[in-house]
Formats: C-alpha cells, sequence, structure tokens
C-alpha cells in the first residue's frame, strides 16, 4: 500500500512536470542549455590539464550555470504585472548599486565594476541592463506616454541617462553601448517619429567624422540635405545641426578624458598592426586562431593558439576565438545558429504576446542578448573595438550569465502567458 501511494505520488509530479514543460518553449530551453553545455566544455580544454587537473573556473562556471538555470526557472514563474509593478523598485535599486560600486567598488585593470561580497564578486552593471529594459517598458506603457511628445521622449533618454552615466564613470564603454541599443530599441519598437530618432543617431557619426575638419563638413552637408528631403521642419532641422555641431566638437575633448587603455583599444580597432605587441595584439592572436581553424578545425584542446596561451582572454572575451580554432567553421556556425535561435524565439515571444510591456520587455532582452553576440563577435574578428562585452551563455562569469538566464525566464515567462493582456 505504501508504495502504491508512493508511486502515485511520483506519477503525479513527473505529470505536473510534463505539463509545465508542454508550456514552454522547449526549442529555446533546448539552445539555451546545449549553449551552456557548449561553454562548460571549452572552458574545461582552456583551464584544465592533466598536471594541474579539473580548473577552479571551470568548477566555478559549473555552479554558475546551475545557479543560473534555477534563477531562469524562478524568472519564468511570475506573470508579467509583478515585475510591471516593482519596475521602478527594480530601476531604483540598480542605481543605487551603480552608485554603490564607484564608491565602494573593487578596482581591476583601471575600471571599478565589482562590489566584493566574500565567497564572490558582484557586477552590479548587469543586473541593470535587466531593470532598464523593465522601467522602460513600464514607462512607455503608461497611457498618457504619446511618442510624438518630444517631452515624453526626453523622459525615456533621462531614465537612461542616468545608468548609463553611472557605468561611463566606471568606465565600462561596453555596457553603455548595451544601454543605449535598449533605449534606442525602445524607441523604435513604441514608434517614435524619424526625425526624433534622426536627432539620437547622428551625433554619434559626427563624432566620428569629427577626426578630420573636411569629413565633418561633408557629414554635416549630407544630413541638411537628407532633413530636408525628409521636409523636417525648420525647428527640428536647426535643433538637429546644432546637436551634431556640438557633439563634433566636443569630442576632441572626449577623446581626452578617456582612460589609455580606451583610447589603444580604439587606436587597435582602426589598425591593429599599428602596436601588434601591445594593445592590437588580442585582435591579431584572435584572427591567427579562428583563421587556422578551417573548416573542421583542429580538435577538442587541439588548437596551437588556445593551448599554448597566445590568445589572452580566452575563456572569456575570446572564447568563440578558440571554438573557431578548435571547431572551425563548422562548430562556429553551430554556435552562431544557436545564439540567433534564442534571439529569435526572444523577438518571436515579442510579435505572439497581446501584451504591450510584455512584448516590449521581449524586445530589450533580446537586443541585449543580441547587441553582446554583435560585439563580442565582431571584436574576435577584428570588426569592432574591444570592448570587453562577454559571449551570451558561453564565456566565463557568474554576474553576466545569471543576467542572461534571467532574461531568458522572464521570455519563457512572457511565452507561457501569452495571452494575458498586460498594461
Amino acid at each position: 500500500m505504501w508504495r502504491k501511494k508512493n508511486l502515485l505520488i511520483v506519477q503525479e509530479i513527473l505529470r505536473v512536470i510534463f505539463n509545465r514543460l508542454k508550456q514552454q518553449d522547449l526549442g529555446l530551453l533546448f539552445a539555451v542549455i546545449t549553449l551552456i553545455g557548449i561553454g562548460l566544455v571549452v572552458l574545461y580544454t582552456v583551464t584544465s590539464s592533466n598536471q594541474t587537473g579539473i580548473s577552479t573556473t571551470f568548477q566555478k562556471q559549473l555552479l554558475y550555470g546551475f545557479i543560473g538555470v534555477i534563477f531562469m526557472g524562478i524568472a519564468a514563474i511570475f506573470s508579467p504585472r509583478v515585475h510591471y509593478t516593482f519596475a521602478y523598485l527594480f530601476y531604483i535599486v540598480s542605481c543605487l548599486l551603480l552608485l554603490g560600486v564607484l564608491l565602494w567598488g573593487d578596482e581591476t585593470k583601471g575600471a571599478a565594476r565589482w562590489i566584493d561580497l566574500g565567497l564572490f564578486s558582484f557586477q552590479p552593471s548587469e543586473p541593470a541592463k535587466i531593470a532598464l529594459v523593465l522601467v522602460l517598458a513600464r514607462y512607455v506603457t503608461d497611457k498618457k506616454y504619446d511618442p510624438r511628445k518630444p517631452l515624453h521622449i526626453m523622459g525615456t533618454i533621462a531614465v537612461t541617462f542616468i545608468p548609463l552615466t553611472l557605468v561611463l564613470l566606471q568606465p565600462d564603454l561596453g555596457t553603455s553601448i548595451v544601454f543605449a541599443a535598449i533605449l534606442l530599441a525602445m524607441l523604435v519598437a513604441i514608434g517614435t517619429p524619424f526625425s526624433y530618432l534622426l536627432l539620437m543617431i547622428t551625433p554619434i557619426c559626427a563624432a566620428l567624422a569629427s577626426v578630420n575638419t573636411i569629413v565633418l563638413l561633408i557629414y554635416i552637408i549630407v544630413i541638411i540635405l537628407f532633413a530636408w528631403g525628409m521636409h523636417m521642419r525648420m525647428g527640428m532641422l536647426i535643433l538637429l545641426i546644432i546637436a551634431n555641431l556640438v557633439i563634433s566638437l566636443g569630442t576632441p575633448e572626449l577623446w581626452n578624458q578617456l582612460k589609455p587603455y580606451q583610447k589603444n583599444r580604439l587606436i587597435s580597432f582602426v589598425n591593429p598592426e599599428a602596436d601588434p605587441k601591445g594593445s592590437g595584439y588580442q585582435v591579431i592572436q584572435s584572427k591567427v586562431a579562428i583563421g587556422s581553424g578551417g573548416f573542421s578545425g583542429k580538435g577538442l584542446g587541439r588548437g596551437s593558439q588556445t593551448q599554448l596561451k597566445f590568445l589572452p582572454e580566452q575563456h572569456t572575451d575570446f572564447i568563440f576565438s578558440v571554438i573557431g580554432e578548435e571547431f572551425g567553421l563548422i562548430g562556429a556556425t553551430g554556435v552562431l545558429a544557436l545564439l540567433f535561435w534564442v534571439v529569435y524565439r526572444g523577438f518571436h515571444a515579442a510579435l505572439r504576446t497581446k501584451g504591450k510591456y510584455s512584448a516590449l520587455i521581449c524586445i530589450g532582452l533580446s537586443i541585449i542578448i543580441t547587441v553582446h553576440i554583435f560585439i563580442n563577435i565582431g571584436m574576435t574578428i577584428g570588426i569592432m573595438p574591444v570592448t570587453g562585452l562577454p559571449l551570451p551563455f558561453l564565456s566565463y562569469g557568474g554576474s553576466f550569465l545569471w543576467t542572461i538566464m534571467i532574461s531568458v525566464g522572464l521570455i519563457l515567462g512572457v511565452g507561457r502567458r501569452w495571452k494575458e493582456y498586460t498594461p
């Protein structure tokens, strides 16, 4: 009788689990677990050996992955209505933590980004990405919000500007780019007029054009002609010109404020050969590693650039270079396919859900993953500057992995409740 009762309990538990799994996006879950598994395998090959045994780095990442899966499951449980209610609180707490980093954070390689909690270090800028997505989605879904009103647009910029500035002061250029991308994605998603988007984007181009006076003048003329052809209102056109001129004239001063290592990274991005043994070394070795992998790779644990430690930061920023060398074009393409499947499922959840807030958080969280993919892989092949952004699910690190797993959990939560109407 006792055995029969226990058997019935086990059957009921399995039935509940099976029913819950049927409600989840199993394709997304498979891609996420597979990517984490690949990351662990690669991490093992680059940090462990027969002499030293299993590395502490691998053991930590294994623990981070296990905790990350738990966080993902917890995040998937909550209805979007729950984090809609607490969005502003999450945002305030994240900003306070970012401020705390500036006051009490541990400095590493010239940047204060971590808070030491004893057993492990915590990077507040990672969960701040999720907090920014939630608060922007909450802010723009307010019934009074109108994307055609400049004052409301300025509100979204102000909400983003606070954490972005705190992150830049650390300094952390990579995360600030992610914040800016989240803002831009939100504004596009809610139907912000093109003229306002142009006003935000063109000053960045003006900063790049400011390296040469003639190039800058040509750029300003092109912008004026383009805006005129779009029948932009005179007031907006004047504001556009002023914004571009102010940014372009202020860029040299901003350049002088950059840390030496940041300047070197940007110079190496333009010309890695300028300092092949210094700032350009990472990119050069990364390109050599990926190129030497060929079509099918050299085999697991057989990459010369990786195993002989020519490739720096191979367990974090340049883990994709290891994949390219040891698994070749086939392996790298497979990893890219899994990564973009995760992104696709995120945007698919956004299109499917009936709630505006739910759709926006899926878009914002998917943008976080997308920007990390493009910048990380871009810097490994030399088409993006080295900004220190890790590769989702694969790079070593607890704070970032947990942030990405919570993001996936929130997307899964929206996917399960796609019929629910949220504000």
